[in-house]
């Protein structure tokens, strides 16, 4: 399953505070935002093919 970045709202997920921005499992993410811990940000892709310089 893919990883997905979520932010933390007004709770504490896996030892994150609000406003941390974290790597959770699709299937996680889902339960936590439906319950309102946390909202999607982007979803992770192994390599973002660019380089930054």
């Amino acid at each position: 399953m893919a990883k997905v970045k979520v932010e933390v709202l007004d709770a504490v997920v896996d030892g994150h505070k609000k406003g941390a921005q974290i790597d959770v499992e699709e299937k996680s993410a889902n339960y936590l935002e439906k319950i309102g811990y946390v909202k999607k940000v982007a979803t992770s892709t192994k390599s973002s093919g660019k380089a930054s310089k």
